[in-house]
């Protein structure tokens, strides 16, 4: 995204800090409702530590993101690479809703998945 001419907002938990050459010249921060203002995506993750590789620094529940923080959004779409925890990182709403690609985005998924096969077994 650094490489668009968008604006880019990451926002994650403290302690979550992600390596510098992928945040590049994204605004970076803390405040989640801060960043989904607005927004025209949301790209929901799960968090781990990235300088504490693996370790899971917290469990606050407001990270989750929920209708409430959709409604922040200039109609948002809501994407997730899946799988995700239902109910702990996304509500139901939220990734059953109208505003939701997740499904759209598995499916691409499957394309890609079919190329790396190909090219395997066209190799042997």
């Amino acid at each position: 995204m650094n490489a668009r001419d968008v604006e880019f907002v990451i926002t994650h938990p403290e302690g979550y800090d992600l390596a510098p050459e992928f945040v590049g010249h994204a605004r970076v921060t803390h405040n989640q409702s801060e960043a989904f203002e607005g927004a025209d995506f949301i790209y929901g993750k799960n968090w781990s530590s990235y300088t504490h590789y693996g370790q899971v620094l917290t469990q606050d529940p407001s990270w989750a993101v929920t209708m409430d923080d959709l409604r922040l959004t200039n109609n948002g779409r809501f994407m997730h690479c899946l799988p995700v925890r239902r109910n702990l990182k996304v509500a139901d709403e939220v990734l059953d809703g109208p505003q939701s690609l997740v499904i759209e985005q598995a499916a691409n998924r499957e394309w890609s998945a079919q190329a790396v096969l190909k090219e395997i077994l066209t190799t042997i």
